[in-house]
Order: C-alpha cells, then sequence, then structure tokens
C-alpha cells in the first residue's frame, strides 16, 4: 500500500459558499492507496505514521485538486485550428471547416495541459462527431484522460432539432439556393443519431466505463441545448438519468439570441420552459447560463441545478457576463470551466480563477463583489457536484480521495509578502500554472515540477504537430468553402431575429 505525507506551510482545506475557507498552517495531508487518512499539522502527523514518502515542505501552499466543470477536449484550441473569435453563433459555423484530428493524442495532450494548471477532474462534453465513427472516437477520448491519470465526468451532446440556425432546418434549407441547400444537407447527414441510436450508445458508454475498475470515469447524458433538442428528447433524458442515477450536463442561454428563441417559440424562457416539463433538478448542471432574468435564478435555486460558470469564453464569444453575484446570493451552487477557450488560450482553471474574481466586483462601495473564498469553492467543491464524484473531491478530508494541487511560494513572496495577506488572496491574486510544483490524482503525482511522470508532452506534441502539419485534407476545405457560402444567410437570419437585451444585472460605466 502506497504512503505519502504531503506537507504545506498553508493547507487550505475546503471552500465553499457557508463561510471561511478551512486553513490550517504547517499542516499535511497523510494518504494511503489514494484516500486522505489524514489531515492535521504536520509534526503531529509526522509523529504518527510512516509514509513511503513525503512531498512539499514549509514553502508551499495545499488546495483540493481543481474541477474544471465545463471542457470540450481541444488541445490544440480552436483558434490554433483556424476559427477566430467571434459572436457564437457564426463562430459555430466557422467550427464546421475545423481539421480532423488524432483524438486519443489530442485529448492526452489536453488532459496533460490541465493536470498542468492543477486541474484533476474534468466534466468533458463530447461534440456530435460522424455517427461512423463516434464509438471509436469516444474510446480513445477515454482512453487518453485515463493514460494521463485524469478523472473525467464524459458526456457527448446530441442536437436533434435546429442545427443550422434556432429555426426548423427544413425551413431555414429552403430559402437557400438548391446547391448549397444540398450541401449542407449533406453535412449534416454526416453526424445525424436518431434519438434511439443516441441513447443506445450512451447505454454502451454507460456499461463500460461509468464507475469501471479505474473509478476515474462517470458517464452523463447531455442534450446539447433547450433550442437544440426537442421536449420528447428532453425528457427521455430525464428519465433515462432517473434509472441510471446520474447527471444531464448541456448548455443553456449562453447567448442573447438562445433566450429569445425561448421567448419567441414558448412565449417565456428557456429556463421557464424547462421547469414547465419539469426537467429541472440537483442532477442538471447547465454550462454558462448567462442571460437568465432575476425568475430564472430563483428556479434553478429551487431546482438545486448548477451553473458551469465559463467567463473566458463567455467574453470572448460575445456572449457577455454571468450573473454570477446575484445567482450565489440565492444560493445557486455555481461552478466554473474553461469551455476550451480560456483568456490565455490554454486550460489555466487558475488563472481563469484569477478572471473570476475581478470580473464580478461590480463598482461602488455597496455593490455586490465575489470572494475569493466562492472563487475556490467554485473551482472546488461546487464544481465537483455535478461530476458523480462529490462525494469523493472537492475538499480535503479523511475518506475523500488524494486529489490535490501543491503550489510553491517563493515566487509569489518575492522578495516580500505581507503575514496578514491570506493564503487564499495569495494564490487567486499571483500563482500561475508555473508556480505548480505537483499534481495529485488518487495519491500520484501526475504531475512535478513541470513535468508529466507517465506521458513525454513533447512527444505527444511532436506527434500532433506532424499529422498536422500534412496539407488540409479536400472535404475540410470544401466544408470551409461551403461554411463561407452559408455564412451570409446565418447572419440574415440573426439580424432578422435580434434579441431584446433588457436590463443588464451589473451595471460597469454610463455614458450619460
Amino acid at each position: 500500500m502506497a504512503s505519502s505525507l504531503i506537507r504545506g506551510r498553508y493547507l487550505l482545506s475546503a471552500a465553499d459558499d457557508s463561510g471561511p475557507i478551512d486553513t490550517l498552517h504547517d499542516a499535511a495531508v497523510y494518504q494511503e492507496d489514494g484516500v486522505i487518512v489524514d489531515v492535521g499539522a504536520f509534526e503531529e502527523l509526522r509523529g504518527r505514521y510512516n509514509p513511503d514518502s513525503e512531498l512539499g515542505g514549509a514553502n508551499y501552499a495545499i488546495i483540493p485538486g481543481l474541477v474544471n466543470s465545463h471542457h470540450h477536449g481541444r488541445g490544440v484550441t480552436t483558434l490554433q485550428m483556424g476559427t477566430c473569435d467571434d459572436c457564437l453563433e457564426t463562430w459555430i459555423l466557422a467550427g464546421w471547416g475545423r481539421r480532423p484530428y488524432d483524438h486519443y493524442l489530442m485529448t492526452l495532450y489536453t488532459a496533460i495541459n490541465l493536470l498542468e494548471s492543477g486541474t484533476t477532474t474534468v466534466m468533458y462534453n463530447h461534440p456530435q462527431t460522424a455517427a461512423a465513427t463516434l464509438r471509436e472516437d469516444v474510446d480513445a477520448v477515454l482512453r487518453g484522460f485515463l493514460d494521463a491519470g485524469m478523472r473525467v465526468a464524459f458526456s457527448c451532446y446530441l442536437r436533434n432539432q435546429n442545427r443550422v440556425v434556432y429555426a426548423d432546418d427544413d425551413d431555414f434549407l429552403a430559402g437557400l439556393p438548391t446547391d448549397l441547400a444540398s450541401d449542407v444537407r449533406r453535412y449534416l447527414a454526416a453526424s445525424h443519431m436518431s434519438d434511439d441510436d443516441y441513447f443506445a450508445f450512451c447505454d454502451e458508454m454507460y456499461r463500460q466505463y461509468h464507475d469501471d475498475g479505474s473509478g476515474r470515469v462517470r458517464v452523463l447524458l447531455s442534450p446539447a441545448n433547450a433550442q437544440w433538442n426537442s421536449d420528447d428528447f428532453l425528457l427521455r433524458t430525464k428519465a433515462q438519468a432517473a434509472r441510471w442515477q446520474t447527471g444531464i450536463h448541456m448548455h443553456l442561454v449562453e447567448s442573447p439570441y438562445q433566450k429569445d428563441y425561448g421567448i419567441r417559440t414558448w412565449g417565456k424562457t428557456p429556463v421557464e420552459h424547462l421547469q414547465d416539463l419539469e426537467f429541472l433538478g440537483p442532477e442538471v448542471s447547465f454550462a454558462h447560463a448567462v442571460w437568465l432574468t432575476d425568475r430564472d435564478i430563483d428556479i434553478l435555486a429551487d431546482a438545486g441545478a448548477t451553473v458551469c460558470h465559463n467567463a473566458s469564453s463567455n467574453l470572448r464569444l460575445k456572449n457577455g457576463i454571468a450573473p454570477v453575484n446575484p445567482m450565489l446570493a440565492r444560493g445557486v451552487n455555481v461552478a466554473m470551466g474553461t469551455d476550451s477557450t480560456a483568456i490565455n488560450d490554454d486550460d489555466d482553471l487558475i488563472q481563469e480563477m484569477r478572471l473570476v474574481s475581478k470580473l464580478h466586483r461590480q463598482p461602488g462601495l455597496t455593490e455586490p463583489a465575489i470572494t475569493s473564498g466562492q472563487v475556490l469553492g467554485m473551482a472546488t467543491a461546487n464544481a465537483a457536484a455535478p461530476t458523480g464524484f462529490s462525494r469523493e473531491i472537492g475538499a480535503l478530508r479523511p475518506g475523500r480521495r488524494a486529489d490535490l494541487v501543491l503550489i510553491r511560494l517563493d515566487e509569489l513572496s518575492d522578495p516580500y509578502l505581507d503575514d496578514d495577506v491570506p493564503p487564499v488572496e495569495v494564490i487567486l491574486g499571483r500563482a500561475r500554472s508555473r508556480d505548480i510544483a505537483a499534481t495529485v490524482v488518487d495519491g500520484e503525482a501526475l504531475i512535478r515540477d513541470g513535468q508529466h511522470q507517465r506521458v513525454n508532452k513533447s512527444d505527444v506534441a511532436r506527434e500532433l504537430r506532424e499529422q498536422l502539419a500534412r496539407p488540409v485534407e479536400p472535404e475540410t476545405l470544401s466544408v470551409r468553402r461551403m461554411a463561407a457560402q452559408l455564412s451570409p444567410y446565418v447572419e440574415r437570419f440573426y439580424l432578422d431575429h435580434a434579441p431584446a437585451m433588457g436590463n443588464p444585472h451589473y451595471v460597469y460605466n454610463s455614458r450619460t
């Protein structure tokens, strides 16, 4: 049985919305075979146990392993693959022309990047790739995460309607030139799955991977979004999740156009529509949730649902700022993710925490401001809640899995740091990925001094580099030409459906 004693000058054992961060000084975690046995004063634990190894020291901080609650697994980013930031709806269309890639290598590279920035668990949402290769693609993705040693809550989303714009596909295609409409239909057909085929596929994934021998995989269900899925599909998802006792993860009101779809289709917001369907509940997590009304926030709080906040992505894709302060104030469980589009085009969740901590500080002495403890909670305990691992991760307590991050304090305190500065403020205010000394999952230091201990990242990058150095595939070029032809029609649709913006939750400046 492998055991270790992990020491830090500061040990932030837990953070949530309920009060102060649990912080110990000159403390340690003692783990055996991946399970935390004891947490306490370093000298006491060193005298009580005889570990196989020791990690850390007097100039380190220890925090729970970070949880990225919404991610699509693109280590080579969308920008690198040719899709520049834009309004979400036109950005999605531009993404039709991204190159195919090796799902195993891409996931392995992604996982290493995540681990390097302290992320030990990821909520991975697989895109609707070609139906013919979907099973092969998903097997490769999960093998990549497991080979890297990460914990993963896996889901694969399905869109079964409104796949070109937020309106009926046939109605929209009927207004296109005949040749272009035919090309679009062929493109959509390649990834089409019937509802029956989707649930049969998810059943296979659940039986093979959910709570498998590694203990590091959970399988969730995923409608893509309220406007992309029929009510029958949503209700079937809800019923299946209840049978499996698993979670549901989906996008929701990411953009103002998605909120507007609800108003013009149902005469109410998408959140209100989901409430009418009795779809909501504590097993459901929603990525983004930017365009919420006050009533929407109350509904989500009453339902016990989770909102997975993606601050960088929302800014990059012109979707705005989610009302995180009102959500936290009303008791919504708010988690944090990067959506594979973090502010520096990386997967640095520490940097994402810093952005969130600054973004939600509203002007004025009496206006709300998110606390550092809330931010850390959003990336640990809150984010663990919808993953299926909530009782095992998210805090450093006896009986939980030994998932943690060891942060060097040298550069954070050089040349001076006042002793009165709370440790959480030091970490959120100054830490970067390069300050991470170790990322530990199940007691195993997968990252030590910037190097993955199982996989050579340089070799993975070299293989990706060689694959992507080949000429762009003719099929990809053809899709790009089709998307370019389609773009003016898509833009015209959204210009004709301009949403009413309403009153903002946050006011940052005034022009009068």
